[in-house]
């Protein structure tokens, strides 16, 4: 389904078994709304066959046609528990503004972003939502079985469904074939005021999926990925380079994210300023946990030097 984001079109993965499910939804505009009806009438369905709705996280992307398509079927929409604290949480947007000031964004172009924000396909997370963990198991009349894992990274309550028999993880956005999944710039939930370390949850869940008997995944966005080992390694081995490349670009001089991400990418506008933002705050924690970088705080903004 279309969205209007840079990633492009959105993936939502129809399982016509008994229960009828799919996996993600899509995000809430006309044109994905049209897409989604079209693509279940060349299947030979109609939405009032779905029966669950399982979300892998809350990005609006993911989760924004779930009350389209609960309102035709009447279908239980399963949400990853920790996501469903982090939408539902008002406060959260002061905290991830609080931290883009912290990286070192002028004040001015965080309401710029907002404004920009609040302009966009909206998506809210419906109190009859059931909340789902680690462990949960959705099973099919046909002998598929569906098992959830959380994998923390591109945001901090992220889940894949895992079908270990099979070898077939849904694996939402933590692993992607066109681009490396963007480590999100988040508040904790489980230590307030603290800082998520997005890249380091990001890497310790790449080496969880290592183990698992991976023959084929389904991503959120682009085609399936029928050697998820080899792009596990190559995602892995990505961000330890982008760890050296982005420290390389720090001097005795001290910097913010903000700073070193225009440099990076100086061309981003509008939301991308986040993400590049989120990037930068990700590497830089690796490259100070490795010695490379030495981070202070000037002002109350988090600055970054050589070590």
């Amino acid at each position: 389904m279309p969205t209007p984001y840079a990633v492009g079109p959105v993936n939502a993965y129809a399982l016509p078994g008994d229960p009828f499910t799919l996996v993600d939804c899509g995000i809430d505009t006309l044109e994905a709304r049209v897409a989604l009806v079209d693509a279940f009438e060349a299947g030979g369905w109609d939405l009032a066959d779905v029966r669950r709705i399982l979300i892998t996280h809350a990005h609006p992307d993911h989760y924004g046609l779930a009350g389209f398509v609960q309102d035709r079927s009447g279908a239980t929409v399963y949400f990853p528990r920790r996501e469903i604290a982090r939408v539902r949480d008002k406060q959260m947007l002061f905290e991830v503004g609080r931290l883009l000031l912290e990286a070192g964004m002028p004040l001015e172009l965080l309401f710029k972003m907002d404004q920009q924000r609040r302009r966009g396909p909206r998506a809210r997370v419906s109190d009859e939502v059931v909340p789902i963990d680690e462990g949960d198991v959705f099973d099919f009349d046909d002998g598929l079985r569906l098992n959830t894992l959380h994998m923390p990274g591109h945001t901090g309550g992220h889940v894949v469904f895992l079908d270990e028999a099979g070898g077939v993880m849904f694996a939402g956005d933590q692993l992607l074939p066109d681009v490396s999944p963007n480590p999100l710039l988040e508040p904790s939930l489980d230590e307030p005021g603290e800082r998520r370390r997005s890249l380091q949850e990001y890497l310790g869940s790449l080496e969880r999926m290592r183990a698992l008997p991976l023959e084929l995944a389904y991503p959120g966005h682009g085609d399936p990925i029928e050697s998820p080992h080899a792009l596990i390694e190559w995602t892995i081995g990505h961000h330890l380079k982008r760890k050296v490349e982005i420290a390389d670009h720090l001097t005795a001089e001290a910097k913010s994210p903000y700073v070193l991400a225009q440099e990076l990418y100086p061309h981003v506008r509008e939301y991308d300023i986040f993400l590049a933002v989120s990037e930068v705050v990700a590497h830089l924690d690796l490259a100070v946990d490795d010695g490379l970088a030495v981070v202070e705080r000037h002002d109350g903004v988090a600055v970054y030097r050589a070590a």
